[in-house]
């Protein structure tokens, strides 16, 4: 049986109150991404699900995500390292940069696609699928400010989202945004400062608590450093 996000199902389990347990769990193994096995009881007994059929169930549920796609708002020093380890993660990755010295396939060649461009343009033409991540560290605090309002007003916006930056210019950026509609909730799923808090300081370390901190989101965990 196929559950989708949106609580449809495609086929059976045999129907009745065991499939709506199992549709309930579904969407919640979907939210989490985690694999579950379950066992039901078919009576009337104290640990029944209220079924009297008879009998013992087991059902195995598994998550059908998306690849996941690593945006890089920013082809400086983090992001050599970043693209590196992001490929060892089996992402895809995508570079995007308004420079041609830092957008081009001889800085990124592990790249799946890098992309030239003014910002504010190229976030235009990406459509995010809800297990994409994108890391926002480009040249500018105009240009960070301009690519997370895009991320943030997507249809789909995308599962992992870090910004680089203080905390002071963090805060202006969030107080920008929430001046031009955005809801303080969506802002509250950000990870910025971006990464995990693991001392870091030069660009390969800041790269792996990034990294990290990927990797932590899609495993449902919320160790970040905000």
């Amino acid at each position: 049986m196929l559950v989708y996000s949106t609580g449809t199902i495609s086929g059976t389990v045999g129907g009745g109150l065991l499939e709506e347990k199992v549709r309930e769990e579904a969407l919640r193994c979907i939210a989490e991404k985690k694999s579950k096995l379950l066992d039901f009881t078919l009576d009337e007994g104290a640990d029944s699900i209220g079924a009297i059929c008879g009998g013992m169930v087991k059902i195995f549920i598994e998550p059908i995500l998306s690849a996941s796609t690593l945006y890089v708002f920013g082809g400086g020093h983090i992001a050599l390292p970043l693209v590196q380890f992001a490929k060892a993660l089996d992402l895809s990755v995508v570079v995007v940069d308004d420079r041609q010295e830092f957008a081009n396939k001889d800085r990124f060649p592990l790249a799946d696609e890098v992309k030239l461009g003014e910002f504010s343009q190229v976030i235009k033409t990406i459509e995010f699928h809800e297990n994409d991540c994108v890391v926002i560290i480009t040249h500018g605090h105009e240009h960070d400010e301009e690519v997370l309002e895009a991320c943030l007003t997507k249809v789909k916006v995308p599962s992992y989202i870090g910004m680089i930056g203080s905390k002071e210019k963090i805060a202006i950026t969030y107080s920008h945004l929430k001046n031009k509609g955005i809801a303080e909730q969506l802002l509250g799923k950000v990870n910025a400062p971006i990464g995990l808090n693991i001392g870091s300081q030069t660009p390969a370390e800041i790269a792996l608590s990034i990294a990290a901190e990927i990797v932590a989101n899609q495993h449902g965990k919320s160790d970040s450093m905000n």
